[in-house]
């Protein structure tokens, strides 16, 4: 997909984040996934990322498509400029090693006491016998 699109799918996410009521400032972990072609570009991509600021996981090895995955991830805010800078960089780092822009992901922050609605409940993560949700996290 293009960064436009990217960035398209990145603010309707924090739109629908916004609504259910999500602290969008506070900081939690923010993931990209990129897959590259060969081990040296994912390598090359991994330094790269990390002289920017980033964490890289590319532990998983080669794929069942013969590409090398990577999460890419650090601990940031949600708001709407640091989230789409942050994919940005991220999506400019890729293409300059030949990778592929796959996804992004980040758990949800709400406000102590708060539930998420129901669809997003679902939607975000399973609930637990008790109602607690494990990729939902409370803001002291």
């Amino acid at each position: 997909m293009t960064l436009e699109t990217e960035l398209g799918r990145l603010r309707r996410s924090l739109n629908d984040r916004a609504a259910m009521g999500e602290m969008l400032e506070a900081k939690r972990e923010m993931e990209h996934f990129v897959s590259f072609t060969t081990l040296r570009e994912a390598t090359a991509a991994c330094a790269h990322f990390e002289r920017a600021g980033f964490s890289t996981d590319d532990s998983a090895g080669q794929d069942d498509e013969g590409r090398f995955p990577i999460r890419v991830y650090r601990e940031q805010s949600m708001d709407a400029h640091s989230a789409e800078q942050s994919l940005r960089t991220v999506y400019d780092i890729s293409g300059k090693h030949n990778g592929v822009y796959e996804d992004f992901g980040a758990v949800v922050v709400m406000p102590e006491g708060s539930r998420p609605p129901g669809f997003f409940s679902r939607l975000l993560g399973r609930e637990t016998e008790d109602g607690e949700n494990p990729w939902v996290q409370r803001s002291p």
